[in-house]
């Protein structure tokens, strides 16, 4: 599974910095996950594979939000989600190689993964009732909030103003 394929990348600050706002929906399944991973595979698959294995889940877990828009939107998804648990280079890796498997059900898993993260997906989904409208209700919260933090400067420089005559 190549998650790249002849996706264009749209770009936020650099690679890094890249942030969506909507990411807070999935952050405890991804540390769940992650964690979940490490315990069951750590000492019996390479590195590799357990990263290769988290971008399937992260996939998965994504695609109910984001399959059927911009494959792109969706690929910065997955690769901002895997590098909150991965430095760069292993997140790229993970999200473009196929890691040779040191055991036999590893390819396996990674559609059993993928599945399991979309079923995960889909009930976060629901949990949301509409991720559309949740991300609606993130902007409206975060317009309201610098709305009323510039209220309240203007406020406060009136106020200093009129101390500032007496």
């Amino acid at each position: 599974m190549e998650l790249s394929g002849n996706h264009s990348m749209r770009r936020v600050g650099s690679a890094t910095d890249v942030e969506f706002a909507e990411i807070e929906v999935f952050a405890p399944t991804v540390e769940a996950s992650w964690a979940a991973l490490q315990r069951r595979y750590a000492s019996k698959i390479t590195d590799a594979e357990i990263d290769h294995l988290f971008a399937c889940f992260i996939l998965g877990l994504t695609s109910p939000a984001y399959a059927e828009g911009e494959p792109a939107l969706h690929f910065d998804v997955c690769r901002a989600l895997v590098s909150a648990k991965l430095p760069p280079d292993r997140t790229e890796a993970a999200l473009h190689a196929v890691p040779e498997p040191t055991q036999p059900w590893v390819a396996s898993a990674c559609d059993l993964i993928e599945k399991q993260g979309g079923k995960i997906g889909l009930s976060l989904r629901g949990k949301t009732r509409n991720f559309d409208d949740f991300l609606t209700a993130e902007a409206n919260d975060a317009a309201h909030q610098g709305a009323s933090a510039i209220t309240r400067e203007e406020q406060h420089d009136q106020t200093r103003r009129g101390a500032g005559k007496d």
